[in-house]
């Protein structure tokens, strides 16, 4: 950018000329004109044969000079997160017949020249008049990932190159929003596949939620730790994919805004051009009338799509926290079982111990070895009666517990 001590006579730009080689050598002009729009930086650069040289007009040339204008592609910039996109404007005279065939045969040799042999040329969208003249744009949105946006301009007469040295700062205005709504609708693609992958995730979560059994079901097991354990893990997992997934819905929102706003800018500028030349400029009015609002529809239904994900996602976290709850009261009710089962069964164990021991005779002799001359000690029928005993009040300490919990 030019400091403002460094601009002489309100002129911004940075004028040149050169030379190049086509049969002979051609002078070439042409000016760089940088200048910050907003919050970016844009380029005009120019390139052209003057109209003149030495007072008399310059000779016509072939469309195959074209192709010395863009040695080595170096006019295409190479893909940037930060690269809003460009446009190729070719202007020429019609010097022959001007029939609209022969206009749109004369356009498409001026895109083959313009671009190196073997390139993919950017597919034919659309042809109309501007200024009296036709012109012709290339470059499909249904080909976003080899997208090109080319004009190609064929002046029939005067009026129509008077009129554009009239306007071409606006028209630069007017790519740079045209740029910036065609960005953030690609954006809006690469944010649409995010989303897709993450609505995948929701209803794969959603898939997997266990289903909460009757207590009265014959199949209702007991529960899990591990069970539990992956129910708490997801639980606090899915509050952070929540906000992920708002995130990108709030990306969505931001990039359909943004075309909406540059869409305003672009019509402001159409009706300040529409004001210059006075002239018929539906040409240009169609990307505001068509394309913008296809961009703005498109995004709309894609939010409609996905924003039933986030309540998917709420219904998910309610229905797990819910099920953590079930399962850790079920887990403590069952402990608290295991423990009065137990508590029943040890307790009356004992106390039938006891009891048993009072008939049991000669308990507190001294143990000897069982053998065919010593009958078993009545210890050892003791210590039966005891396990036998326990066993029968776990039993029925069990009964209880689950006549309880119905």
């Amino acid at each position: 950018m030019l400091k403002d001590t460094e601009v002489i006579d309100d002129q911004y730009d940075f004028p040149f000329e050169g030379k190049v080689t086509f049969n002979q050598d051609l002078v070439v002009k042409g000016f760089a004109y940088p200048l910050r729009l907003h919050d970016s930086h844009g380029l005009w650069l120019n390139l052209r044969r003057p109209e003149k040289e030495n007072n008399y007009m310059t000779e016509y040339v072939e469309t195959a000079f074209l192709r010395l204008l863009n040695p080595d592609n170096c006019l295409i910039l190479p893909e940037h997160p930060l690269f809003i996109g460009q446009t190729l404007l070719v202007t020429s005279w019609l010097t022959g017949a001007k029939d609209p065939k022969t206009s749109q045969d004369i356009a498409m040799e001026c895109l083959k020249s313009l671009f190196p042999d073997n390139y993919s040329l950017p597919p034919f969208a659309r042809r109309g008049e501007l200024f009296g003249s036709p012109i012709f744009e290339y470059g499909l949105f249904s080909q976003f990932d080899n997208y090109q946006h080319v004009i190609i301009w064929l002046f029939a007469d005067q009026q129509a190159d008077t009129k554009f040295n009239e306007c071409y700062e606006d028209l630069l205005d007017l790519f740079f929003y045209r740029s910036k709504s065609v960005k953030a609708y690609k954006d809006s693609k690469k944010t649409y596949k995010k989303l897709d992958k993450a609505y995948g995730k929701v209803e794969d979560t959603i898939g997997k939620l266990p289903k909460i059994e009757d207590k009265k079901s014959p199949n209702k097991k007991s529960p899990n730790t591990a069970d539990l354990t992956e129910l708490q893990n997801q639980l606090k997992a899915l509050p952070q994919f929540v906000l992920e997934y708002t995130q990108l819905l709030r990306d969505l929102e931001e990039q359909q805004n943004t075309i909406a706003i540059h869409t305003y800018n672009y019509n402001e500028k159409l009706q300040r051009i529409r004001g210059k030349v006075g002239s018929n400029i539906s040409f240009l009015e169609f990307f505001s009338e068509k394309t913008s609002p296809y961009f703005q529809a498109q995004i709309t239904a894609d939010l409609g799509y996905f924003r039933p994900g986030l309540e998917l996602l709420g219904k998910a976290i309610d229905s797990i926290r819910g099920m953590v709850e079930i399962e850790q009261a079920e887990s403590d009710r069952s402990l608290e079982r295991t423990i009065q089962v137990l508590g029943i069964g040890f307790g009356g164990g004992a106390i039938f111990s006891g009891i048993i021991t009072q008939h049991i005779g000669e308990v507190n002799t001294p143990l000897a070895a069982i053998s065919p001359e010593n009958p078993p000690h009545p210890f050892y029928g003791s210590l039966l009666f005891s396990i036998l005993g326990t066993i029968l009040f776990i039993v029925i300490g069990w009964l209880i517990t689950k006549r309880r919990s119905r």
